[in-house]
């Protein structure tokens, strides 16, 4: 029993991160008998949410202590892990990133990378630095397990607040995915239907790009390592005997469908390394789809806002129908999750591989900047998250991992301190933007239409 552990999560009314991350820590053996406070600013999400949660904690017998607020400040001064994952007006303000980039000739994802991910930064720290404060002030023994875009930045900002902090992301299950397409004949798969796979925002796609993803995972053990969306796949090895499989998978590079990832395709043919990330990732930190033509080129798939909108709304009405009675619960933990292994692990020491975090460099990653934020494999135990000594990158993705590390850190500066001038230097540093002028012309173009939420900047 763990009586005297204490988890919040802020966001929890969040429809997608939010349902996986919480049926994992009601089904986590080891964190039954735990407090578990539930935060969100939107109160009949909240309701809801907690409703479900009580409905899963009485079928899973968890004997978890289940309470809810608005107020952080009321459960974050007994909280030993801090569970985020939040979004300012997110689909809305994505797709103004998205067009503004257009409007000075920049085709670009707008997410992460980019000029776009300067004003999802801000926007996202303008909301984010008082609860780092609050964390700091109120519970500065406790882990944050952070899963809010744009991931290092947040991180960054976390370690600007002296928070303990632990970023974590889906991309290494993708990377399992494409190494699985890549060994799609090793692996027996002959279905025409996954061989001529193309990448789509959809539940079709995603439900056969799962089938890759877990028949990897069964039968490959895969080590990645660079910086978030930016990994590049290290080693591939064969779990029942520990070959090396990537001479297979380069063997393999000429048979892909031209159509499945063609930007990954084209970067692993270059750099003779394979690209984790997918393309829509991918394409956020190099320069190589920034016009239109190119964007066009290598088919990169701008993200789906009506599917998301469709997706969400599917979730609200199970939810709906499950805390109204109508339909008996059926939530399923998802294993891709990690927040409640994670707890566990440092819980009870219990010295655990994980694939890939996000956390301190601190030579992880010999020729990236030790204070940078790295997405590493790691060691979890009682003393906290120790990154797995990865050695050197090749020069060339340790050259594009640099330039966005110091794009990363200025954005986050940007964004914490409302300084202009360290935006424009971002942007001038970044990839995709080839002008001094553009650089500043496009820094003020979004801090003006997003004002509403750029509070930091209005002085």
């Amino acid at each position: 029993m763990n009586e005297d552990l204490n988890i919040v999560v802020i966001g929890a009314g969040s429809a997608s991160f939010g349902l996986e991350t919480l049926s994992g820590l009601l089904t986590q053996e080891k964190l039954k008998g735990c407090t578990l406070s539930l935060v969100d600013i939107n109160e009949k999400n909240l309701e809801d949410i907690t409703k479900l949660t009580k409905i899963g904690n009485e079928h899973w017998k968890s004997n978890i202590t289940i309470q809810s607020t608005t107020d952080r400040t009321k459960v974050l001064p007994d909280a030993d892990y801090v569970i985020l994952s939040v979004a300012i007006d997110r689909e809305e303000t994505w797709k103004k990133d998205h067009e503004i980039g257009k409007k000075f000739g920049i085709w670009h994802y707008a997410e992460n990378g980019g000029p776009g991910s300067f004003s999802h930064t801000a926007r996202g720290l303008a909301f984010i630095m008082p609860i780092l404060y609050d964390i700091h002030d109120l519970a500065p023994q406790s882990w944050l397990l952070n899963y809010t875009n744009p991931v290092p930045r947040i991180s960054y900002a976390a370690e600007y607040a002296n928070v303990n902090c632990i970023s974590l992301c889906h991309q290494i299950w993708h990377s399992y995915g494409i190494v699985g397409r890549y060994l799609a004949k090793d692996l027996n798969i002959t279905d025409p239907e996954l061989l001529n796979l193309e990448f789509k925002w959809s539940d079709d796609y995603f439900k056969l790009f799962k089938i890759y993803v877990d028949k990897s995972f069964q039968n490959y053990e895969i080590k990645a390592a660079g910086l978030n969306h930016f990994i590049w796949i290290l080693d591939i090895k064969r779990r029942e005997n520990g070959e090396d499989l990537y001479p297979l998978v380069r063997e393999q590079r000429e048979k892909i469908h031209p159509k499945y990832e063609p930007l990954t395709q084209h970067m692993f043919k270059t750099f003779n390394i394979l690209p984790g990330p997918g393309d829509t990732h991918l394409s956020e930190y190099v320069p190589y789809t920034l016009t239109k033509s190119n964007w066009e080129k290598y088919s990169i798939e701008l993200y789906d806002f009506k599917w998301a909108i469709k997706h969400r709304e599917k979730i609200w009405d199970r939810i709906h129908q499950i805390v109204s009675g109508k339909q008996v619960f059926n939530l399923k933990p998802n294993f891709h999750e990690r927040a409640d292994w994670i707890i566990s692990e440092i819980e009870n020491n219990e010295n655990t591989y994980e694939h890939s975090v996000n956390i301190i460099n601190n030579g992880a990653i010999n020729n990236l900047p030790n204070d940078a934020i790295v997405e590493v494999p790691a060691l979890i135990n009682k003393f906290g998250v120790s990154g797995m000594k990865i050695g050197s990158l090749p020069e060339t993705i340790a050259a594009l991992c640099n330039r966005e590390i110091s794009v990363a850190k200025l954005m986050t500066k940007a964004g914490i301190e409302g300084d202009r001038n360290a935006a424009i230097q971002a942007f001038a540093l970044d990839p995709m933007v080839n002008d001094l002028e553009k650089a500043e012309l496009l820094v003020d173009e979004y801090l003006s239409i997003h004002k509403e939420y750029l509070p930091q900047f209005n002085n």
